[in-house]
């Protein structure tokens, strides 16, 4: 199934997308619209409304937009900037507020500049657990979708302070976490470690990847994490950014389009704006 969150009106609700039909599911345990509340509740039985909306005549939001926690692997794709990868996986986080679905605009904000897109891999928990195995991490995801994790390297600490250090600043700006356009469930995803990743501005390309080329694998990543804290349905991972075509990043500016395209998930498509 791919899974959606979507406004046809009446607020957001969380539905199905098929051959482009959406079908709401009827849960009446969980709030309307609330993803992490649904995937708490289990996918197993789904009911799905009767009603058959055309994709086109309904607004695509971000498929989870209450995450309990956004996890962020720190450069996990080969850097060749770098002399040593870390030894081993190193997460970051970024807010739920920076979250905006399929179309909305990333804003560039006032007081920072250099803003890059880093598209990413995510895995969305489904089910929870703490000293997770690593041979059974993925049997905890309930699927995956596409974030953009845009960053403002002006607000880096290299910059700031010329050393490495927490990213949360240059990473959770207002509309640095573009999410969508569904959740692909795990059953439609054979392997996450086999998935081409790409992505274009202004309809050039500037990242052709493939997710095998992590340096940690998504159920590293999750067992790694999870002996930190439990995971809970909802919490999103984000795998890492691939490396540029170019050699390095290009900076965004008002009026771009940001695509990116997982295989199995679909394309996330994002206008650039300056912020008002």
């Amino acid at each position: 199934m791919k899974l959606v969150r979507y406004d046809a009106g009446a607020g957001a609700r969380c539905g199905v997308i098929d051959g482009g039909e959406v079908r709401e599911i009827v849960a009446p345990a969980h709030p309307a619209g609330d993803m992490a509340a649904l995937l708490a509740l289990g996918l197993d039985g789904l009911m799905l409304g009767e009603e058959r909306l055309a994709e086109s005549a309904v607004r695509l939001l971000a498929p989870i937009a209450n995450p309990p926690k956004i996890l962020c692997a720190w450069v996990n794709y080969p850097n060749p900037a770098m002399a040593t990868m870390p030894q081993v996986p190193i997460f970051f986080s970024k807010y739920a507020s920076a979250i905006i679905g399929p179309g909305e605009a990333i804003q560039l904000p006032r007081i920072g500049d250099e803003i890059v897109v880093e598209p990413e891999l995510a895995a969305v928990i489904g089910k929870p657990g703490k000293h997770i195995a690593e041979a059974d991490a993925l049997d905890h995801v309930a699927g995956y979708t596409i974030v953009n994790d845009v960053t403002a390297f002006s607000h880096r600490l290299q910059i700031l302070l010329g050393s490495q250090g927490p990213y949360m600043m240059a990473k959770s700006f207002d509309t640095f976490a573009p999410m969508g356009p569904c959740i692909a469930t795990a059953d439609e995803v054979a392997d996450p470690q086999a998935l081409s990743q790409r992505h274009w501005v202004n309809a050039a390309l500037e990242t052709d990847a493939h997710s095998s080329a992590m340096v940690y694998p998504l159920a590293r990543l999750i067992s790694y994490a999870s002996g930190f804290f439990a995971l809970q349905p909802g919490d999103v991972i984000l795998c890492g950014s691939p490396f540029p075509l170019a050699g390095k990043p290009g900076f965004l500016k008002a009026g771009d389009t940001v695509e990116i395209e997982i295989e199995g998930i679909g394309r996330l498509v994002n206008p650039v704006v300056a912020e008002a």
